[in-house]
This record gives C-alpha cells, structure tokens and sequence, in this order.
C-alpha cells in the first residue's frame, strides 16, 4: 500500500513535492495506510492539480480521458456485420404487396426462425442463459425488410426490397440471409396464386459483409470528446466557484 500511496503523491505538483515531499514520506514510513489513505492522497492531488491548472490544460486532459475511455469501451461491444440481399417483385400492385407481406410474416414466424437457429447454432453464448424464445425475440430484431429505390426509374413496374440481417459473424450472417432468401423462393413457388400473377427474382446471392458495421469507433471517440470537454469545463467552473465562495466568507 505504501507504494501505491508513493505513486499517487507524484499527483501533486511539483512545488508541493518540493515543499513537503521528504516530510510526506517520512510520515509514510512511519505508518500503516489503508486503503482509505490512498484514496484521500488521491482526491488530494486531484484536487490540488484542478486548482492549479488551466482551463485549457483542464479541459484538455478531460478530452483525452474521455475518447480513451470511449475507445475502450467500444472495444468491449459486440461486432456486428450486415449481409443484404435485394429482392426484385413484379408487377408492382396491391395484389403482390400483399403477398409479400404474407411471405414476410411466414419467413420471420417463430418456427421459421427456430428452425434456422438450429441448423445454423446462432447465439450460442445466449441459448445458454436465455430460453428459445427469447433468442428468437432477439433474432427477429436483427432482420429487417426495407424498400430499395429502383435502379432505373424507367422500370416503375417493380417493387425492390431488401433482406438484411446483422450477426456477430461475416460468414454466419452470409449464410443465414441465404436461407431467408431460399425461404422466401420456396414460399413464393409454393404458392399457387402467385405463379400466374407475381415473379419475384433474387438477382444475386446475399452479400458476404466484409467490414463490420458496429461499434462505430469513430462516433464513440467523438461522443467521448465531447463528454470529456463537458466534463472538464463542468469541473472547472465547480471548482472556481467553491474557491470564491469561500475565499468570500474568509
């Protein structure tokens, strides 16, 4: 404990080390800190430094703990990778958006989703602690269907959609869309109304996602910048204004 304590003394100006610092370690050296101690030479310090400091040195060394902090923290959370398959229906009516949205419901149903959790062992850290369904629960909030803007805005008779699925695996995510892609086919082909009105085509197979779309590591360092800033500005005002206040009543 004592060199923890010597260690956290050098926070402490250098004016105060020079002052009273053979004092201090004597002082050390004659007792039995705690933990406590090197808690309160701790604060000591701190404080001491946040009254001898600038503001620009203040809010800057605020900055910098801040997008380190920041970093580290996105370091902690989970990757995750986006694969995408586009989807082209014709013609573009009530009739095949209504089936499209029959199809969605049957790819996305529990029993679908089980099934490809299965085949597939996704989430194998939370099937440990969660039940299934729960773990579907969190699969169907990692699928998303969205409409695509028309690659020529000459084919007006087309409905272009998306298929997009986020996992904490490239290849698992590639694989997994290719299966709600396949289910979709199947549910298409299956369906005997469809064949003579709808055609719905699957131009190329899911994307293998090669860079991972979260954590963004660069909006987490600015929102650690800017947490920093308003930390270390926040202080300085606190600080000062404890400082007039008392020097006030002194």
């Amino acid at each position: 404990m004592k060199r923890i304590i010597r260690f956290l003394a050098k926070l402490y100006p250098s004016g105060w080390r020079k002052r009273y610092g053979a004092e201090f370690d004597a002082l050390l050296e004659d007792a039995t800190p705690s933990a406590r101690d090197a808690f309160d030479v701790f604060c000591g310090g701190f404080k001491m430094q946040m009254t001898t400091w600038s503001v620009r040195r203040i809010t800057l060394a605020f900055s910098v703990a801040g997008i380190l902090v920041a970093t580290a923290v996105s370091f902690a959370v989970p990757v995750h990778y986006h694969s995408q398959a586009v989807f082209t229906a014709t013609p573009a009516d009530e009739s095949t958006r209504r089936l499209l949205d029959n199809l969605e419901r049957s790819v996305v149903s529990r029993e679908s989703l089980a099934a490809v959790i299965q085949k597939h062992n996704l989430y194998p850290r939370d099937h440990a602690r969660m039940s299934l369904d729960d773990v579907i629960d969190k699969m169907q909030r990692h699928i998303r269907f969205y409409p695509m803007p028309l690659a020529s805005p000459l084919n007006r008779d087309a409905l272009t959609f998306a298929v997009q699925f986020d996992y904490s695996d490239p290849q698992a995510a590639q694989q997994v869309n290719e299966e709600l892609a396949s289910r979709f086919m199947e549910g298409m082909n299956i369906a005997p109304q469809l064949n003579s009105h709808s055609t719905l085509r699957l131009p190329e197979p899911p994307s293998l996602p090669i860079t991972a779309v979260a954590p963004n590591r660069t909006q987490f360092a600015a929102v650690g910048l800017f947490a920093g800033l308003l930390a270390g500005i926040t202080l300085v005002v606190l600080v000062r204004s404890r400082r007039g206040t008392t020097v006030g009543n002194g």
